[in-house]
């Protein structure tokens, strides 16, 4: 194995290496990279494999022995251009192999030491309580298939493989979904070769290697079109379970047109999966006493019911990162029936909130003011503008305070700022929920992952010419490498993750387009507004939409000199 040794010394902060030990014989090294890196295109990666274990360096060689490979990271619908279903439609190939998706916690295992041992790992690491009690787990396994260790490391050293397991127990950890007693098991999902690219078994294959030595195997379904798979997907998704029981989602297998090696994405469910997944972790923001956000309408009875259970028995919640999760939710379920229709307000006895923030998520050039004056010209929303806070330090605290003061005379504030990475972001919100705890958060987000960065950066430098000396600070003649300032912007744009980035802190995101015209985005803003706050937000005639669109355009800033 070649490549690692040459990226390692110019990327420790993205690459991480950790040695360990293998039963005082063998030093086996665990290599993590960053996730975004997998996003990136082309992957600067020496190999995609996420779960990768080799041999150390020996003394002068750049030589490394794969000991153990996961899958090549792999994203879930519309997480990436490529996983958008058009691009599946249009860029891959049957057969489609489509595995159930098992909710528990990734084990890795091979055999080592001409295939005398069996080693096992989780994801990143080896000697922890996730591969000690996976040990456990596959001593029982192959005891009942009347196999050893021995074998099964023979087995896969001879194969020169690795086996993919989930390990779903519930009294060890707990996920999101349930698994009780019956169903607790090592799931072998997975069969790779210890190769720098990906070479999968098929699931035939795997499921017959589970028989012959006593492991649950994952249930799959083979379908020559991806139309066909999508059938079974929706079906799934309309009754919220398969085979009696709800489910994570899919992992898919297939091929890309002009690539011979697999090609995998996932799909997760909405219902009822990301929600139980939302209220395990409002449940962990609520006891940091931290703010919470909610996609799902049902949230917030949740977190109503969950404030009031650990104001009786605040000892209950103790160890709810670990377990504990899934017995509050069967019993917030059980009692929602009991709400007799009461908001989540009346069961906190706290007041609803009215108080809206709009967000933009986007960069220079994208429209953002435009939209902004529009929406405060149409619905009278407080406005600020980061361009016109003239202080120099501690910019996004006096912005903050002037969104916080805003909103003493206004219900909905917009607030004017590209707010491009995740960090602008979870500081502006934090920063106005200190003051306003019960503000909800709409996320005005001009997204860029569906088109390429340089077709952005024409478009919007275009704009950006064609406002002249419209602007506070970034103008053409003040700033001759404005492009280079835009192209720094676009490339630090990180994608709005509702699950990953700081919680997001978000209620409801707006998606808009970058390229796109100005009245299209703002009659979309409009049209969604409208349908999540109708008590705020009355739909306007177009000509009075039309008429707000071209003030905007209109509209010419008091100018001053560039500042941070």
């Amino acid at each position: 194995m070649q490549g690692l040794s040459t990226v390692l010394p110019s990327s420790e902060r993205a690459i991480r290496q950790t040695t360990h030990n293998f039963q005082d014989q063998l030093n086996v090294t665990s290599w993590k990279a960053l996730d975004h890196l997998y996003k990136e295109v082309p992957c600067p990666l020496p190999t995609q494999a996420r779960g990768f274990f080799t041999s150390v360096f020996e003394e002068g060689s750049a030589e490394l022995t794969i000991l153990a490979r996961g899958y090549n990271k792999f994203f879930n619908i519309n997480e990436v251009p490529w996983t958008c279903w058009q691009w599946i439609e249009e860029n891959t190939q049957g057969p489609y192999e489509m595995t159930v998706k098992e909710d528990g916690s990734l084990i890795l295992a091979s055999g080592v030491n001409d295939g005398k041992d069996l080693l096992v790992t989780s994801k990143n690491a080896m000697n922890l309580a996730h591969s000690e009690t996976a040990y456990i787990w596959m001593d029982k396994h192959l005891k009942e298939a009347g196999k050893t260790r021995e074998e099964f490391a023979a087995f896969l050293h001879e194969n020169t493989a690795t086996a993919v397991f989930e390990l779903c127990d519930d009294e060890f950890e707990e996920h999101v979904m349930e698994y009780p007693e019956r169903m607790r098991s090592l799931y072998l999902h997975g069969i790779n070769r210890n190769a720098v690219e990906l070479d999968t078994l098929p699931s035939s294959k795997v499921a017959k290697v589970a028989a012959d030595f006593g492991f649950r195997h994952i249930n799959y379904f083979v379908f020559d079109s991806i139309a066909e798979g999508r059938e079974l997907t929706d079906q799934v998704r309309k009754d919220q379970m398969l085979d009696g029981r709800a489910i994570e989602g899919f992992v898919v297998r297939c091929r890309t047109n002009n690539d011979t090696s697999p090609f995998m994405f996932k799909i997760k469910y909405e219902q009822p999966y990301l929600m139980f997944r939302e209220w395990r972790e409002v449940t962990g923001r609520i006891l940091a006493g931290k703010p919470v956000w909610s996609k799902y309408e049902l949230t917030m009875h949740y977190v109503a019911w969950v404030k009031m259970q650990i104001k009786k028995d605040p000892a209950a919640f103790i160890n709810m990162g670990v377990k504990g999760t899934i017995g509050a939710r069967k019993k917030f379920l059980k009692y929602h029936q009991s709400l007799d229709g009461r908001s989540p307000a009346e069961v906190l006895d706290e007041p609803e909130s009215n108080l809206v923030l709009l967000m933009p998520v986007a960069t220079i050039g994208c429209g953002k003011t435009t939209l902004s004056l529009a929406l405060s010209k149409l619905f009278g929303c407080g406005h600020i503008q980061s361009d016109n806070v003239l202080k120099t330090k501690k910019r996004s605290n006096a912005f903050n305070s002037a969104i916080a003061k805003e909103f003493a005379s206004h219900n909905v504030v917009i607030a004017d700022r590209n707010n491009h990475t995740g960090r602008l972001r979870e500081n502006l919100i934090t920063g106005v929920r200190k003051e306003l705890p019960t503000c909800q958060v709409v996320a005005l987000y001009w997204s860029h992952e569906n088109a390429p960065k340089d077709t952005i950066l024409q478009t919007t430098v275009e704009r950006v010419i064609s406002r002249g000396d419209r602007h506070q600070v970034l103008t053409p003649e003040k700033v001759p490498d404005f492009r280079k300032i835009m192209s720094g912007f676009i490339h630090s744009m990180g994608a709005l993750d509702m699950y990953s980035e700081a919680k997001c802190l978000v209620q409801n995101v707006i998606e808009l387009d970058p390229l796109t015209d100005a009245m299209k985005n703002l009659k979309t803003t409009i049209d969604a507004l409208c349908l999540l706050y109708p008590d705020v937000f009355k739909r306007p005639l177009d000509s009075e939409i039309e008429a707000a669109l071209q003030s905007a355009l209109e509209y010419v800033p008091i100018p001053h000199n560039m500042h941070q």
